[in-house]
């Protein structure tokens, strides 16, 4: 299915012709580029996993060797008040195996008494996650994200606007970012029909995921597939976002994001979804080696048209996990709990869509050098979900995967 993004293509000629007109332009310089290839050696147990269809919790396709990701993110700067990032992912695993991640312009005002503003535009993830630092909207520390970001991730990726304002209050610093998008759509497909899942998937601007097997009402109706760059209905979405740091270790932020869905509108069964969510998130530097970081997400998602009173589709979800964070010497040590449920407030009895469950992660960074680290990371995923039953599995699952990644970077 086409999906029509931002013209790459356009993007590179506006930076071309910015850079003609602007001092201090570095379109290939060292600092420019970036790369990131993850070899990984993975060993788990469990249920098909969802990249091949499955209700599978985990990211994991096969036990074995195998290259996981290959990354290139090039950040050009056109002066003091434009630049941008444009990265491209290699994921063999996700389908097209090579795709845009994120391509989006930077602009930023000179300082002023209102304070600094800067925004953006074109295709980006909205500033949700708190764990995607590294390369190409990568998390630098584990191997699988916790699952509210797992999700950011898989279906939360926008074409838009986005501007922000930072300002100090005395010795407490305030930023307000708002942004305006579209082809966000269908955000909320793969979290009702196969759950919160934990893993280092990043969707690209064409990337289809595999829907598992859906209920004998819902097979009709919804394609087998779903596309989280698209966009439907004409309408737009937004979201607003407010950090706090006072003084002291401490960041504090809080997210509301609706995508603007109109529930009904349809193309080749694939449906605009009314999604909205509340995120917030918190971070402490307990000292200068102890890091301790917490997300909490609440929202839902409705899709469809009413059957005796009731809309097909009527889901709240809900996600949270505590991350602690250890740097030894040049490794780093992470331990992370997650929580996660979605609760089916609607066609129970004939499409079931219900899940809990919870999840343990361990994870160890070694640094092998200053172009290559080691990462290790033990995940276990415990999960209900009565929907397993129309593939013929169990609706309680446990899934325990080890993996450990050779990461280059330069």
């Amino acid at each position: 299915m086409g999906v029509p993004v931002p013209r790459i293509g356009l993007l590179l000629a506006l930076l071309l012709t910015a850079s003609g007109a602007r001092a201090q332009t570095d379109l290939f310089g060292p600092d420019t580029l970036h790369g990131l290839a993850d070899i990984r050696l993975t060993s788990g147990d469990g249920e098909r996993g969802f990249l091949a269809g499955g209700f599978g919790k985990t990211g994991r396709t096969d036990n074995g060797l195998s290259l996981q990701d290959l990354a290139l993110e090039w950040k050009p700067h056109l002066g003091f008040a434009v630049s941008a990032v444009v990265s491209a992912d290699y994921q063999p695993q996700l389908t097209p195996r090579l795709d845009w991640n994120e391509a989006y312009l930077k602009l930023k005002a000179p300082p002023s008494r209102l304070g600094r503003v800067q925004g953006r535009f074109g295709l980006f993830y909205p500033p949700v996650s708190m764990e995607h630092e590294g390369v190409a909207w990568s998390d630098p520390d584990m191997l699988s994200a916790s699952a509210i970001n797992s999700w950011i991730g898989e279906e939360v990726k926008v074409t838009g606007v986005e501007a922000s304002l930072t300002r100090s209050l005395g010795a407490h610093e305030v930023t307000a970012t708002g942004g305006v998008f579209g082809w966000n759509d269908t955000a909320g497909t793969l979290l009702t029909f196969r759950g919160w899942a934990l893993h280092g998937v990043r969707t690209g601007a064409h990337t289809e995921f595999a829907l598992p097997p859906l209920s004998a009402f819902m097979t009709p109706r919804q394609d087998e597939d779903t596309y989280p760059v698209l966009e439907l209905d004409g309408r737009p979405g937004y979201y607003g976002r407010l950090e706090w740091r006072p003084p002291a270790p401490v960041v504090l932020n809080a997210t509301f994001y609706d995508n603007g869905g109109n529930r009904t509108a349809v193309r080749d069964h694939q449906w605009a979804w009314e999604t909205r969510f509340l995120n917030l998130g918190a971070r402490w530097d307990v000292s200068e080696t102890v890091r301790l970081q917490a997300q909490a997400l609440n929202g839902e998602t409705l899709m469809g048209f009413k059957r005796k009173g009731e809309i097909w589709v009527d889901v709240g979800f809900r996600s949270a996990y505590l991350l602690l964070q250890k740097r030894v010497g040049e490794d780093m040590v992470s331990a992370r709990l997650d929580a996660f449920e979605v609760n089916d407030r609607t066609l129970q009895a004939i499409d079931n869509n219900d899940e809990t469950g919870w999840a343990a992660a361990l994870a160890w960074r070694h640094r092998l050098s200053p172009h290559a680290a080691l990462v290790t990371e033990a995940l276990h995923v415990t999960s209900d979900r009565p929907s397993r039953a129309y593939g013929r599995v169990a609706p309680h699952q446990d899934q325990t995967v080890v993996q450990s990644a050779l990461r280059l970077s330069f």
